[in-house]
Protein backbone atom coordinates (compact mmCIF):
# COMPACT_ATOMS: atom_id res chain seq x y z
CA UNK A 1 0.00 0.00 0.00
CA UNK A 2 1.31 3.43 -0.88
CA UNK A 3 2.27 5.88 1.85
CA UNK A 4 -0.06 8.85 2.22
CA UNK A 5 0.61 11.37 -0.49
CA UNK A 6 0.61 14.17 2.06
CA UNK A 7 4.22 13.28 3.00
CA UNK A 8 6.49 15.70 1.22
CA UNK A 9 9.41 14.39 -0.77
CA UNK A 10 11.24 17.61 -0.07
CA UNK A 11 10.14 20.21 2.46
CA UNK A 12 12.07 23.03 0.89
CA UNK A 13 11.36 22.38 -2.77
CA UNK A 14 11.76 25.61 -4.74
CA UNK A 15 9.16 27.28 -6.89
CA UNK A 16 9.62 30.70 -8.46
CA UNK A 17 6.75 33.13 -8.42
CA UNK A 18 6.78 36.49 -10.20
CA UNK A 19 4.35 39.18 -9.16
CA UNK A 20 3.49 42.82 -9.63
CA UNK A 21 7.02 43.99 -8.90
CA UNK A 22 9.74 42.58 -11.17
CA UNK A 23 12.14 42.32 -8.22
CA UNK A 24 9.87 39.93 -6.35
CA UNK A 25 11.49 36.53 -6.00
CA UNK A 26 14.33 37.15 -8.39
CA UNK A 27 16.41 34.28 -7.04
CA UNK A 28 15.80 30.59 -6.47
CA UNK A 29 15.62 29.44 -2.85
CA UNK A 30 18.15 26.76 -2.00
CA UNK A 31 16.28 23.48 -1.91
CA UNK A 32 19.03 21.74 0.07
CA UNK A 33 19.19 23.97 3.12
CA UNK A 34 18.93 21.92 6.28
CA UNK A 35 16.59 22.59 9.17
CA UNK A 36 19.47 23.46 11.49
CA UNK A 37 20.57 26.49 9.51
CA UNK A 38 17.39 27.53 7.76
CA UNK A 39 15.72 29.88 10.24
CA UNK A 40 18.59 32.32 10.72
CA UNK A 41 17.64 35.26 8.53
CA UNK A 42 14.63 37.17 7.29
CA UNK A 43 15.37 35.94 3.78
CA UNK A 44 15.04 32.33 4.97
CA UNK A 45 11.44 33.03 5.95
CA UNK A 46 10.73 34.88 2.73
CA UNK A 47 12.16 32.16 0.51
CA UNK A 48 10.18 29.50 2.29
CA UNK A 49 6.87 31.36 2.03
CA UNK A 50 7.54 32.26 -1.60
CA UNK A 51 7.02 28.64 -2.62
CA UNK A 52 3.37 28.86 -1.55
CA UNK A 53 2.36 31.86 -3.64
CA UNK A 54 2.01 29.99 -6.96
CA UNK A 55 0.06 27.24 -5.20
CA UNK A 56 -2.60 29.48 -3.68
CA UNK A 57 -2.52 32.56 -5.90
CA UNK A 58 -1.89 30.86 -9.22
CA UNK A 59 -3.44 33.39 -11.58
CA UNK A 60 -3.12 31.87 -15.04
CA UNK A 61 -0.41 29.43 -13.95
CA UNK A 62 2.80 28.99 -15.89
CA UNK A 63 4.41 26.49 -18.29
CA UNK A 64 2.25 25.09 -21.05
CA UNK A 65 -0.98 24.96 -19.00
CA UNK A 66 -1.25 21.29 -19.85
CA UNK A 67 -2.27 20.18 -16.37
CA UNK A 68 -5.79 19.95 -14.99
CA UNK A 69 -6.68 20.88 -11.44
CA UNK A 70 -8.11 18.14 -9.23
CA UNK A 71 -10.85 17.23 -8.71
CA UNK A 72 -12.83 19.37 -11.14
CA UNK A 73 -10.69 18.62 -14.19
CA UNK A 74 -10.22 22.30 -15.04
CA UNK A 75 -7.23 23.70 -16.90
CA UNK A 76 -4.70 25.18 -14.48
CA UNK A 77 -5.85 28.69 -15.52
CA UNK A 78 -8.99 27.92 -13.54
CA UNK A 79 -9.41 31.62 -12.77
CA UNK A 80 -10.84 31.74 -16.31
CA UNK A 81 -11.88 28.20 -17.15
CA UNK A 82 -13.60 27.33 -13.87
CA UNK A 83 -17.00 28.11 -15.37
CA UNK A 84 -16.82 25.23 -17.85
CA UNK A 85 -18.25 22.94 -15.16
CA UNK A 86 -21.23 25.25 -14.61
CA UNK A 87 -24.27 26.44 -16.52
CA UNK A 88 -22.22 29.38 -17.87
CA UNK A 89 -20.06 27.48 -20.34
CA UNK A 90 -19.45 24.20 -22.11
CA UNK A 91 -16.65 22.51 -24.03
CA UNK A 92 -16.41 20.01 -26.87
CA UNK A 93 -16.34 17.15 -24.37
CA UNK A 94 -18.87 17.40 -21.57
CA UNK A 95 -17.58 17.69 -18.03
CA UNK A 96 -18.02 14.51 -16.01
CA UNK A 97 -18.38 16.64 -12.89
CA UNK A 98 -21.51 18.36 -14.20
CA UNK A 99 -23.15 15.08 -15.22
CA UNK A 100 -22.99 13.19 -11.91
CA UNK A 101 -20.42 11.04 -13.68
CA UNK A 102 -17.48 11.78 -11.45
CA UNK A 103 -16.33 8.35 -10.30
CA UNK A 104 -12.75 7.95 -11.48
CA UNK A 105 -11.12 9.14 -8.26
CA UNK A 106 -13.03 6.60 -6.24
CA UNK A 107 -10.63 4.01 -7.58
CA UNK A 108 -7.55 6.22 -7.80
CA UNK A 109 -4.60 6.20 -5.45
CA UNK A 110 -4.38 7.99 -2.13
CA UNK A 111 -4.05 11.75 -2.37
CA UNK A 112 -6.00 12.14 -5.61
CA UNK A 113 -9.20 14.00 -6.36
CA UNK A 114 -8.27 16.96 -4.18
CA UNK A 115 -7.82 14.85 -1.03
CA UNK A 116 -4.16 15.88 -0.83
CA UNK A 117 -2.43 17.41 2.18
CA UNK A 118 1.04 18.06 0.84
CA UNK A 119 0.75 21.83 0.81
CA UNK A 120 -0.72 21.82 4.31
CA UNK A 121 2.28 19.90 5.58
CA UNK A 122 4.48 22.61 4.13
CA UNK A 123 2.42 25.19 6.02
CA UNK A 124 2.43 23.27 9.29
CA UNK A 125 6.17 22.66 9.03
CA UNK A 126 6.66 26.41 9.09
CA UNK A 127 4.29 26.86 12.03
CA UNK A 128 6.07 24.15 14.03
CA UNK A 129 9.60 25.43 13.36
CA UNK A 130 9.60 29.21 12.98
CA UNK A 131 10.23 29.81 16.70
CA UNK A 132 13.64 28.19 16.38
CA UNK A 133 14.95 31.38 14.83
CA UNK A 134 17.13 33.79 16.84
CA UNK A 135 15.35 36.68 15.11
CA UNK A 136 12.93 39.02 16.82
CA UNK A 137 9.27 38.41 15.97
CA UNK A 138 9.08 41.76 14.21
CA UNK A 139 11.52 40.38 11.63
CA UNK A 140 9.36 37.47 10.55
CA UNK A 141 5.81 38.41 11.65
CA UNK A 142 4.73 39.35 8.13
CA UNK A 143 5.70 35.92 6.82
CA UNK A 144 3.89 34.25 9.69
CA UNK A 145 0.85 36.28 8.66
CA UNK A 146 1.21 35.04 5.08
CA UNK A 147 1.40 31.45 6.29
CA UNK A 148 -1.81 31.88 8.27
CA UNK A 149 -3.46 33.38 5.17
CA UNK A 150 -2.45 30.34 3.10
CA UNK A 151 -3.70 27.95 5.77
CA UNK A 152 -7.08 29.69 5.69
CA UNK A 153 -7.19 29.36 1.89
CA UNK A 154 -6.18 25.68 2.04
CA UNK A 155 -8.91 24.74 4.49
CA UNK A 156 -11.58 26.89 2.87
CA UNK A 157 -10.98 25.04 -0.40
CA UNK A 158 -10.96 21.66 1.35
CA UNK A 159 -14.25 22.37 3.13
CA UNK A 160 -15.87 23.45 -0.13
CA UNK A 161 -14.83 20.15 -1.72
CA UNK A 162 -15.40 17.67 1.10
CA UNK A 163 -17.35 19.27 3.95
CA UNK A 164 -15.91 17.69 7.10
CA UNK A 165 -12.09 17.44 6.97
CA UNK A 166 -9.36 16.70 9.52
CA UNK A 167 -7.93 19.82 11.11
CA UNK A 168 -4.19 19.21 11.16
CA UNK A 169 -1.66 21.24 13.11
CA UNK A 170 1.43 19.03 12.79
CA UNK A 171 3.72 18.46 9.83
CA UNK A 172 2.91 14.77 9.70
CA UNK A 173 5.32 11.89 9.31
CA UNK A 174 4.60 8.39 8.05
CA UNK A 175 3.88 7.17 11.57
CA UNK A 176 1.87 10.15 12.84
CA UNK A 177 -1.34 9.20 14.63
CA UNK A 178 -3.15 12.07 12.91
CA UNK A 179 -2.91 10.21 9.62
CA UNK A 180 -5.62 7.91 10.92
CA UNK A 181 -7.87 10.46 12.58
CA UNK A 182 -11.53 11.12 11.92
CA UNK A 183 -12.70 14.15 10.04
CA UNK A 184 -13.52 17.23 12.11
CA UNK A 185 -17.04 18.64 11.67
CA UNK A 186 -17.36 21.43 9.12
CA UNK A 187 -18.48 23.87 11.81
CA UNK A 188 -15.31 23.33 13.87
CA UNK A 189 -13.06 23.62 10.84
CA UNK A 190 -14.63 26.85 9.64
CA UNK A 191 -14.31 28.38 13.10
CA UNK A 192 -10.62 27.47 12.96
CA UNK A 193 -10.33 28.98 9.49
CA UNK A 194 -11.62 32.28 10.83
CA UNK A 195 -9.20 32.03 13.74
CA UNK A 196 -6.11 31.69 11.54
CA UNK A 197 -7.43 34.31 9.13
CA UNK A 198 -7.81 36.79 11.98
CA UNK A 199 -4.21 36.03 12.95
CA UNK A 200 -3.17 36.78 9.39
CA UNK A 201 -5.06 40.09 9.40
CA UNK A 202 -3.39 41.11 12.65
CA UNK A 203 0.11 40.35 11.35
CA UNK A 204 -0.04 41.48 7.73
CA UNK A 205 0.93 45.04 6.79
CA UNK A 206 -1.62 47.64 5.72
CA UNK A 207 0.05 47.65 2.32
CA UNK A 208 2.88 45.82 0.64
CA UNK A 209 4.13 48.72 -1.48
CA UNK A 210 2.86 47.08 -4.66
CA UNK A 211 5.40 44.31 -4.09
CA UNK A 212 3.00 41.53 -5.00
CA UNK A 213 2.95 40.21 -1.46
CA UNK A 214 -0.24 39.69 0.54
CA UNK A 215 -1.38 42.57 2.72
CA UNK A 216 -4.11 43.10 5.28
CA UNK A 217 -6.72 44.13 2.72
CA UNK A 218 -6.34 40.88 0.81
CA UNK A 219 -6.95 38.86 3.95
CA UNK A 220 -10.04 40.96 4.72
CA UNK A 221 -11.19 40.35 1.14
CA UNK A 222 -10.87 36.62 1.71
CA UNK A 223 -12.88 36.97 4.92
CA UNK A 224 -15.71 38.64 2.99
CA UNK A 225 -15.71 35.77 0.49
CA UNK A 226 -15.59 33.05 3.14
CA UNK A 227 -18.33 34.64 5.22
CA UNK A 228 -20.72 34.89 2.28
CA UNK A 229 -20.00 31.36 1.09
CA UNK A 230 -20.38 29.71 4.46
CA UNK A 231 -23.34 31.83 5.51
CA UNK A 232 -25.41 31.11 2.41
CA UNK A 233 -24.31 27.46 2.32
CA UNK A 234 -25.60 26.94 5.84
CA UNK A 235 -28.81 28.85 5.10
CA UNK A 236 -29.76 26.81 2.04
CA UNK A 237 -28.34 23.48 3.24
CA UNK A 238 -30.04 23.79 6.65
CA UNK A 239 -26.91 24.40 8.69
CA UNK A 240 -26.45 26.35 11.89
CA UNK A 241 -25.44 29.95 12.58
CA UNK A 242 -25.70 31.16 9.01
CA UNK A 243 -26.42 34.67 10.31
CA UNK A 244 -23.03 34.73 12.03
CA UNK A 245 -21.14 34.12 8.81
CA UNK A 246 -23.21 36.55 6.78
CA UNK A 247 -22.46 39.14 9.44
CA UNK A 248 -18.75 38.35 9.13
CA UNK A 249 -18.94 38.90 5.37
CA UNK A 250 -20.76 42.20 5.84
CA UNK A 251 -18.24 43.47 8.38
CA UNK A 252 -15.29 42.53 6.18
CA UNK A 253 -16.87 44.14 3.12
CA UNK A 254 -17.62 47.30 5.07
CA UNK A 255 -14.03 47.39 6.29
CA UNK A 256 -12.69 47.41 2.73
CA UNK A 257 -15.34 49.80 1.44
CA UNK A 258 -14.63 52.28 4.24
CA UNK A 259 -10.94 52.58 3.33
CA UNK A 260 -11.87 54.47 0.12
CA UNK A 261 -8.77 52.93 -1.47
CA UNK A 262 -10.76 50.90 -3.98
CA UNK A 263 -13.23 51.86 -6.64
CA UNK A 264 -14.85 50.67 -9.87
CA UNK A 265 -12.92 51.62 -13.00
CA UNK A 266 -14.99 53.68 -15.44
CA UNK A 267 -14.68 54.65 -19.08
CA UNK A 268 -16.34 54.04 -22.44
CA UNK A 269 -19.34 51.86 -21.62
CA UNK A 270 -18.71 49.74 -24.72
CA UNK A 271 -15.06 49.00 -23.88
CA UNK A 272 -14.32 49.52 -20.19
CA UNK A 273 -15.51 46.13 -18.96
CA UNK A 274 -13.64 44.10 -21.59
CA UNK A 275 -10.50 46.20 -21.23
CA UNK A 276 -10.40 45.47 -17.52
CA UNK A 277 -9.44 41.85 -18.25
CA UNK A 278 -6.86 42.54 -20.95
CA UNK A 279 -3.97 44.18 -19.13
CA UNK A 280 -0.27 43.59 -18.66
CA UNK A 281 -0.20 45.45 -15.36
CA UNK A 282 -2.73 46.56 -12.75
CA UNK A 283 -0.39 48.94 -10.98
CA UNK A 284 -2.50 51.91 -9.95
CA UNK A 285 -5.78 50.20 -10.86
CA UNK A 286 -8.13 50.87 -7.94
CA UNK A 287 -10.49 48.01 -8.79
CA UNK A 288 -7.90 45.24 -8.49
CA UNK A 289 -7.15 44.40 -4.87
CA UNK A 290 -4.64 41.68 -5.76
CA UNK A 291 -3.19 40.54 -9.06
CA UNK A 292 -0.51 38.24 -10.34
CA UNK A 293 1.96 39.69 -12.79
CA UNK A 294 4.56 37.96 -14.93
CA UNK A 295 8.21 38.89 -15.30
CA UNK A 296 9.86 39.09 -18.73
CA UNK A 297 13.38 39.55 -17.40
CA UNK A 298 13.15 36.27 -15.50
CA UNK A 299 11.51 34.47 -18.43
CA UNK A 300 8.65 33.69 -16.07
CA UNK A 301 5.36 34.04 -17.84
CA UNK A 302 2.16 32.35 -18.88
CA UNK A 303 0.94 31.09 -22.26
CA UNK A 304 -2.58 32.16 -21.38
CA UNK A 305 -3.05 35.02 -23.85
CA UNK A 306 -1.85 32.91 -26.79
CA UNK A 307 -3.81 29.78 -25.99
CA UNK A 308 -6.96 31.66 -25.09
CA UNK A 309 -6.79 33.63 -28.33
CA UNK A 310 -6.19 30.52 -30.41
CA UNK A 311 -8.91 28.66 -28.54
CA UNK A 312 -6.80 25.51 -28.82
CA UNK A 313 -6.35 24.85 -25.11
CA UNK A 314 -9.92 25.01 -23.90
CA UNK A 315 -11.65 22.54 -26.20
CA UNK A 316 -13.91 24.95 -28.00
CA UNK A 317 -15.10 26.49 -24.74
CA UNK A 318 -18.06 28.75 -25.28
CA UNK A 319 -20.93 30.31 -23.38
CA UNK A 320 -24.41 28.87 -22.95
CA UNK A 321 -27.78 30.30 -23.87
CA UNK A 322 -28.60 30.10 -20.16
CA UNK A 323 -26.02 32.81 -19.48
CA UNK A 324 -26.89 34.92 -22.52
CA UNK A 325 -30.58 34.99 -21.63
CA UNK A 326 -29.88 36.44 -18.19
CA UNK A 327 -28.52 39.73 -19.56
CA UNK A 328 -31.08 42.52 -19.28
CA UNK A 329 -32.05 44.90 -22.04
CA UNK A 330 -30.89 48.51 -21.89
CA UNK A 331 -34.26 49.57 -20.45
CA UNK A 332 -33.49 47.46 -17.38
CA UNK A 333 -36.13 44.87 -18.27
CA UNK A 334 -35.66 41.15 -18.89
CA UNK A 335 -35.87 39.56 -22.33
CA UNK A 336 -39.23 38.14 -21.21
CA UNK A 337 -40.84 41.57 -20.98
CA UNK A 338 -38.74 44.21 -22.73
CA UNK A 339 -40.08 45.59 -26.04
CA UNK A 340 -36.46 46.28 -26.98
CA UNK A 341 -35.53 42.61 -27.18
CA UNK A 342 -34.99 41.69 -30.85
CA UNK A 343 -35.18 37.91 -30.52
CA UNK A 344 -32.49 35.34 -31.23
CA UNK A 345 -32.58 34.76 -34.99
CA UNK A 346 -29.02 36.11 -35.34
CA UNK A 347 -26.31 37.09 -32.89
CA UNK A 348 -26.41 40.69 -34.04
CA UNK A 349 -30.13 40.89 -33.37
CA UNK A 350 -29.85 39.03 -30.10
CA UNK A 351 -27.20 41.41 -28.76
CA UNK A 352 -29.02 44.58 -29.79
CA UNK A 353 -30.29 46.77 -26.95
CA UNK A 354 -28.70 44.51 -24.33
CA UNK A 355 -26.50 45.21 -21.31
CA UNK A 356 -23.19 46.45 -22.81
CA UNK A 357 -21.34 43.77 -20.85
CA UNK A 358 -22.87 41.09 -23.11
CA UNK A 359 -20.91 41.92 -26.29
CA UNK A 360 -17.85 42.58 -24.12
CA UNK A 361 -18.13 39.09 -22.61
CA UNK A 362 -19.24 37.13 -25.69
CA UNK A 363 -17.95 37.99 -29.15
CA UNK A 364 -20.07 39.16 -32.03
CA UNK A 365 -18.96 38.03 -35.51
CA UNK A 366 -15.88 39.95 -36.61
CA UNK A 367 -15.05 41.33 -33.18
CA UNK A 368 -12.12 40.31 -30.96
CA UNK A 369 -10.53 38.53 -33.92
CA UNK A 370 -6.97 37.30 -34.25
CA UNK A 371 -4.46 38.67 -36.68
CA UNK A 372 -2.35 36.33 -38.75
CA UNK A 373 1.38 35.95 -38.39
CA UNK A 374 3.88 35.09 -35.63
CA UNK A 375 2.79 31.49 -35.65
CA UNK A 376 -0.89 32.21 -35.02
CA UNK A 377 -3.62 30.48 -36.92
CA UNK A 378 -5.47 33.47 -38.29
CA UNK A 379 -8.67 32.28 -36.61
CA UNK A 380 -11.51 34.77 -36.36
CA UNK A 381 -14.05 35.65 -33.73
CA UNK A 382 -16.73 34.13 -35.95
CA UNK A 383 -15.76 30.49 -35.38
CA UNK A 384 -17.62 27.55 -36.78
CA UNK A 385 -20.14 26.20 -34.27
CA UNK A 386 -20.42 22.49 -33.79
CA UNK A 387 -19.71 19.40 -31.80
CA UNK A 388 -16.92 17.93 -33.90
CA UNK A 389 -13.44 19.33 -34.38
CA UNK A 390 -13.34 17.92 -37.92
CA UNK A 391 -15.50 20.72 -39.27
CA UNK A 392 -13.02 23.43 -38.34
CA UNK A 393 -9.43 24.40 -38.91
CA UNK A 394 -6.79 24.93 -36.25
CA UNK A 395 -9.13 24.49 -33.34
CA UNK A 396 -11.29 27.49 -34.24
CA UNK A 397 -14.39 26.05 -32.64
CA UNK A 398 -17.08 27.42 -30.36
CA UNK A 399 -19.46 24.58 -29.66
CA UNK A 400 -22.45 26.80 -28.90
CA UNK A 401 -21.52 29.63 -31.27
CA UNK A 402 -21.10 31.98 -28.29
CA UNK A 403 -17.37 32.58 -28.19
CA UNK A 404 -15.80 34.29 -25.17
CA UNK A 405 -14.60 37.85 -25.61
CA UNK A 406 -13.78 38.43 -21.96
CA UNK A 407 -10.06 37.79 -21.29
CA UNK A 408 -9.12 38.21 -24.98
CA UNK A 409 -5.85 40.21 -25.01
CA UNK A 410 -5.29 41.71 -28.45
CA UNK A 411 -1.50 41.75 -28.29
CA UNK A 412 0.39 39.74 -30.96
CA UNK A 413 3.68 40.42 -29.17
CA UNK A 414 2.32 38.66 -26.12
CA UNK A 415 1.02 35.74 -28.18
CA UNK A 416 4.50 35.37 -29.68
CA UNK A 417 6.04 34.98 -26.22
CA UNK A 418 4.25 31.61 -25.87
CA UNK A 419 4.97 30.41 -22.33
CA UNK A 420 6.51 33.75 -21.37
CA UNK A 421 3.36 35.78 -21.98
CA UNK A 422 2.83 38.76 -19.71
CA UNK A 423 -0.95 39.19 -19.53
CA UNK A 424 -1.67 39.87 -15.85
CA UNK A 425 -4.21 37.96 -13.79
CA UNK A 426 -6.59 39.92 -11.50
CA UNK A 427 -7.28 37.57 -8.57
CA UNK A 428 -9.20 39.75 -6.08
CA UNK A 429 -11.47 42.36 -7.70
CA UNK A 430 -13.31 45.05 -5.75
CA UNK A 431 -16.52 44.44 -7.71
CA UNK A 432 -16.83 41.15 -5.84
CA UNK A 433 -16.81 42.98 -2.50
CA UNK A 434 -19.76 45.12 -3.61
CA UNK A 435 -21.63 42.03 -4.74
CA UNK A 436 -20.83 40.18 -1.51
CA UNK A 437 -22.10 43.08 0.57
CA UNK A 438 -25.38 43.43 -1.30
CA UNK A 439 -26.10 39.71 -1.23
CA UNK A 440 -25.27 39.21 2.45
CA UNK A 441 -27.47 42.16 3.38
CA UNK A 442 -30.31 40.81 1.25
CA UNK A 443 -30.03 37.33 2.77
CA UNK A 444 -30.37 38.84 6.24
CA UNK A 445 -33.33 40.97 5.22
CA UNK A 446 -31.30 44.16 5.66
CA UNK A 447 -31.14 45.34 2.05
CA UNK A 448 -32.09 48.93 1.31
CA UNK A 449 -32.03 51.32 -1.63
CA UNK A 450 -29.00 53.01 -0.12
CA UNK A 451 -27.11 49.69 -0.11
CA UNK A 452 -28.13 48.96 -3.71
CA UNK A 453 -26.84 52.40 -4.68
CA UNK A 454 -23.54 51.64 -2.92
CA UNK A 455 -23.11 48.32 -4.66
CA UNK A 456 -25.17 46.93 -7.55
CA UNK A 457 -25.93 50.32 -9.04
CA UNK A 458 -22.28 51.34 -9.11
CA UNK A 459 -21.59 48.33 -11.33
CA UNK A 460 -24.57 49.09 -13.55
CA UNK A 461 -23.65 52.75 -13.93
CA UNK A 462 -20.22 51.75 -15.26
CA UNK A 463 -21.95 50.50 -18.43
CA UNK A 464 -24.82 53.01 -18.24
CA UNK A 465 -27.44 50.42 -17.36
CA UNK A 466 -30.59 51.54 -15.45
CA UNK A 467 -30.22 51.30 -11.70
CA UNK A 468 -31.97 48.65 -9.62
CA UNK A 469 -34.79 50.19 -7.59
CA UNK A 470 -36.46 48.33 -4.77
CA UNK A 471 -40.11 47.75 -5.55
CA UNK A 472 -39.49 48.28 -9.26
CA UNK A 473 -37.45 45.19 -10.05
CA UNK A 474 -37.93 43.85 -13.59
CA UNK A 475 -40.46 41.09 -14.09
CA UNK A 476 -38.85 37.90 -15.35
CA UNK A 477 -41.29 34.98 -15.66
CA UNK A 478 -38.62 32.98 -17.54
CA UNK A 479 -36.10 33.16 -14.70
CA UNK A 480 -38.75 32.72 -12.00
CA UNK A 481 -39.95 29.53 -13.72
CA UNK A 482 -36.37 28.25 -13.84
CA UNK A 483 -35.99 28.78 -10.10
CA UNK A 484 -39.24 26.99 -9.38
CA UNK A 485 -38.48 24.05 -11.67
CA UNK A 486 -34.78 23.46 -11.07
CA UNK A 487 -33.93 25.09 -7.75
CA UNK A 488 -37.11 24.29 -5.88
CA UNK A 489 -37.54 27.59 -4.11
CA UNK A 490 -38.44 31.13 -5.06
CA UNK A 491 -36.33 34.19 -4.31
CA UNK A 492 -37.72 37.66 -3.85
CA UNK A 493 -37.20 40.00 -6.81
CA UNK A 494 -34.45 42.04 -5.17
CA UNK A 495 -32.35 38.99 -4.30
CA UNK A 496 -33.03 37.54 -7.76
CA UNK A 497 -31.58 40.67 -9.34
CA UNK A 498 -28.56 40.67 -7.02
CA UNK A 499 -27.86 37.09 -8.06
CA UNK A 500 -28.32 38.04 -11.71
CA UNK A 501 -25.86 40.90 -11.32
CA UNK A 502 -23.32 38.56 -9.77
CA UNK A 503 -23.63 36.09 -12.64
CA UNK A 504 -23.23 38.81 -15.28
CA UNK A 505 -20.45 40.78 -13.62
CA UNK A 506 -18.40 37.74 -12.53
CA UNK A 507 -18.91 35.53 -15.59
CA UNK A 508 -15.82 33.45 -16.39
CA UNK A 509 -14.05 34.41 -13.15
CA UNK A 510 -14.44 31.00 -11.47
CA UNK A 511 -17.22 31.98 -9.07
CA UNK A 512 -20.28 30.33 -10.61
CA UNK A 513 -19.69 26.78 -9.29
CA UNK A 514 -19.34 28.04 -5.74
CA UNK A 515 -22.46 30.15 -6.16
CA UNK A 516 -24.54 27.20 -7.36
CA UNK A 517 -23.27 25.01 -4.52
CA UNK A 518 -23.90 27.50 -1.73
CA UNK A 519 -27.35 28.40 -3.09
CA UNK A 520 -28.17 24.68 -3.33
CA UNK A 521 -28.84 25.26 -7.02
CA UNK A 522 -26.69 22.64 -8.77
CA UNK A 523 -29.81 21.16 -10.33
CA UNK A 524 -29.58 24.05 -12.79
CA UNK A 525 -26.91 21.93 -14.47
CA UNK A 526 -29.65 19.57 -15.64
CA UNK A 527 -31.28 22.27 -17.74
CA UNK A 528 -31.04 21.65 -21.50
CA UNK A 529 -27.69 22.96 -22.76
CA UNK A 530 -28.35 25.21 -25.74
CA UNK A 531 -26.40 27.52 -27.99
CA UNK A 532 -27.21 30.18 -30.53
CA UNK A 533 -29.81 30.08 -33.30
CA UNK A 534 -28.10 28.46 -36.28
CA UNK A 535 -28.39 29.98 -39.74
CA UNK A 536 -27.08 27.79 -42.53
CA UNK A 537 -26.33 30.77 -44.77
CA UNK A 538 -23.80 32.06 -42.24
CA UNK A 539 -21.99 28.71 -42.06
CA UNK A 540 -22.36 27.00 -45.44
CA UNK A 541 -19.73 24.31 -44.70
CA UNK A 542 -21.33 23.14 -41.45
CA UNK A 543 -23.54 20.08 -41.89
CA UNK A 544 -26.64 19.92 -39.73
CA UNK A 545 -27.05 16.45 -38.26
CA UNK A 546 -23.37 15.64 -38.76
CA UNK A 547 -21.39 18.57 -37.46
CA UNK A 548 -24.13 20.00 -35.28
CA UNK A 549 -27.53 19.01 -33.93
CA UNK A 550 -30.38 21.50 -33.58
CA UNK A 551 -33.57 21.53 -31.55
CA UNK A 552 -36.99 22.45 -32.97
CA UNK A 553 -36.23 26.15 -32.60
CA UNK A 554 -33.00 25.79 -34.56
CA UNK A 555 -30.84 26.26 -31.45
CA UNK A 556 -27.53 24.37 -31.29
CA UNK A 557 -27.48 21.38 -28.91
CA UNK A 558 -23.77 20.82 -28.22
CA UNK A 559 -24.30 17.63 -26.20
CA UNK A 560 -27.03 16.04 -28.31
CA UNK A 561 -24.81 13.12 -29.32
CA UNK A 562 -22.71 12.66 -26.19
CA UNK A 563 -25.57 13.20 -23.73
CA UNK A 564 -28.79 12.54 -25.65
CA UNK A 565 -30.84 12.48 -22.44
CA UNK A 566 -29.27 15.62 -21.02
CA UNK A 567 -27.08 16.09 -17.97
CA UNK A 568 -27.95 14.20 -14.80
CA UNK A 569 -28.15 15.73 -11.34
CA UNK A 570 -27.72 14.01 -7.98
CA UNK A 571 -27.64 15.53 -4.48
CA UNK A 572 -24.26 13.91 -3.85
CA UNK A 573 -22.68 16.41 -6.28
CA UNK A 574 -22.56 19.07 -3.55
CA UNK A 575 -19.52 17.27 -2.09
CA UNK A 576 -16.74 15.34 -3.77
CA UNK A 577 -15.81 11.75 -2.85
CA UNK A 578 -12.77 10.64 -0.89
CA UNK A 579 -10.57 8.20 -2.88
CA UNK A 580 -11.17 4.59 -1.95
CA UNK A 581 -7.51 3.97 -1.14
CA UNK A 582 -7.61 6.69 1.50
CA UNK A 583 -10.66 5.03 3.03
CA UNK A 584 -8.74 1.75 3.12
CA UNK A 585 -5.68 3.37 4.67
CA UNK A 586 -7.69 5.18 7.32
CA UNK A 587 -10.59 3.16 8.70
CA UNK A 588 -11.82 6.22 10.61
CA UNK A 589 -12.74 8.04 7.40
CA UNK A 590 -16.34 7.85 6.22
CA UNK A 591 -17.26 8.45 2.58
CA UNK A 592 -19.40 11.45 1.68
CA UNK A 593 -23.13 10.73 1.22
CA UNK A 594 -24.11 9.17 -2.07
CA UNK A 595 -20.62 8.03 -3.02
CA UNK A 596 -20.47 4.94 -0.83
CA UNK A 597 -21.02 2.39 -3.59
CA UNK A 598 -18.84 4.09 -6.19
CA UNK A 599 -21.68 3.99 -8.73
Amino acid sequence: MKIYKLILSGILSAALFSSCNDDFLDTNPDADRSETNFWNSKSDFELYVNTLYPKYLAGFGTGFQAENVDPKGINEAQLVYGDIITDNAVTTNYSRVTNNDYISYLTDASGKGGWNWENLRHINYFLNNYKKTPLAETEYAVYLGEIHFFKAVEYFEKVKLFGDVPWLTKDLQTNSEELFAKRNPREEVMDSVLMVLDKAIAMLPDNANNSGRINKDMAVFLKSRIGLYEGTYRKYHKGKDFEKYLGISIAASEQLMSTKKYDIVTGDKNKVYNNLFAQQTYAGNKEIVYWRGYNASLTLGSPFSRYFAQNNRNGGSSATRSLVDDYLCIDGQSISTSPLYQGKNTLNLEFQNRDPRLPQTIALPGQYSLRTGIGMTGATANPLPGIKGSNTANGNLAVTGYRWAKWFYDNPDDWARTTNGLQAAPIFRYAEILLNYAEAKAELGQISQAILDQTINILRKRVEMPVLTMGQEPADPRLDAIYNTYVGYAVNPTLREIRRERRIEMAFENTRWDDLVRWKALKLLSMPVEGMKFNQSDYPTVKVGADIVLNKEGLILPYAQTLPNGRTFNERMYLFPIPIEDLVLNKNLVQNPGWETGK
